[in-house]
């Protein structure tokens, strides 16, 4: 790669502008009750993990998403109950991720997701 086309890169996506941290929470108190909310309802323990695309959907959806995370949507487009979603997500997609789609495709009518990706991520 070349260094003008990294350093383009790091500055449209790096921490500086980018808004929501991918690994919060950082506390162990937040850590805790966030853990705790993940084992409520739990039918499979090996699907019990929520990938972050499920909250950020979720959000979308409940039209509370922070302008300060997501500012290019504009505020009166975060307020308002979208129809129709497109996710496409460069690097690829998991199972997990297509399963999240699905569920909220399944519990949210009058929503519809659409999931894409560069590849689909397996275990192999």
């Amino acid at each position: 790669l070349c260094p003008q086309l990294v350093s383009a890169v790091v500055e449209y996506g790096g921490k500086r502008v980018r808004g929501s941290d991918l690994f919060s929470p950082k506390d162990a108190v937040a850590i805790t009750k966030q853990f705790l909310k993940g084992l409520k309802g739990v039918e499979n323990v090996y699907t019990q993990h929520q990938p972050l695309l499920h909250e950020t959907l979720d959000q979308l959806i409940k039209g509370k998403l922070r302008d300060s995370h997501y500012p290019y949507l504009g505020p009166n487009t975060l307020r308002d109950r979208p129809q129709d979603i497109i996710v496409f997500i460069i690097g690829g997609a998991t199972y997990e991720e297509a399963l999240t789609v699905y569920n909220l495709n399944r519990t949210n009518p009058g929503v519809r997701i659409v999931l894409g990706g560069t590849t689909i991520h397996n275990t192999k």
